[in-house]
């Protein structure tokens, strides 16, 4: 009798699948230059391993604190190599599955104004340093379906608001639902 095989898991560090998304050419062809694109956020929706942003259109202005409307469109590449799983508009597949032609259970209407933190950007690097380096100690459980250390689940858990601001999480929890489940089990 054989074993079902092991999930791949992405075998690169965090930072370089930021980097990746960031580079990539379905996000620079695809994705107007003003829009916020979220952080990365690992999933198995698709059946393998992937990693999954959304993008929204965003209002910047000098010393104004961003805002940032409902996403427009979203998708998730392989974490095993950075293949498309998925590009989509949310008017033809919305985020959360089973919703369909409807909008993004996210926040309710118009643009969401994500409050200044007012720290410096030493420190966010290094919240995201430390991030990073969480991420990649917890990603093969989460993609293994393995439970994952407690400790490390609550600690990323509480660092993700460091990741990606509290007003956007509710997008990013129905893009992931499956990444945000395994979290707080």
């Amino acid at each position: 009798m054989s074993t079902p095989p092991v999930p791949q898991t992405p075998g690169r560090p965090y930072e370089q699948i930021r980097k990746e998304f960031a580079e990539h050419p379905l996000r620079l062809s695809e994705v107007p230059v003003e829009h916020f694109v979220s952080p990365p956020l690992p999933t198995v929706r698709w059946g393998v391993p992937g990693f999954a942003v959304f993008a929204s259109p965003a209002l910047r202005r000098p010393r104004q604190p961003l805002q940032v409307d409902a996403p427009d469109r979203w998708w998730a590449l392989a974490a095993g190599g950075g293949a498309v799983l998925v590009y989509a508009t949310t008017r033809a597949l919305p985020l959360a599955p089973g919703t369909p032609g409807g909008p993004p259970a996210g926040p309710p209407g118009g643009p969401v104004t994500v409050a200044r933190t007012g720290r410096p950007i030493s420190a966010l690097r290094e919240d995201q340093r430390l991030l990073d380096g969480l991420l990649d100690r917890c990603l093969p459980d989460f993609f293994a379906a393995g439970s994952g250390d407690p400790g490390d689940r609550a600690e990323l858990a509480a660092m993700l608001p460091l990741l990606l601001a509290p007003e956007l999480t509710p997008w990013a929890r129905d893009l992931t639902p499956d990444f945000f489940s395994w979290l707080e089990q």
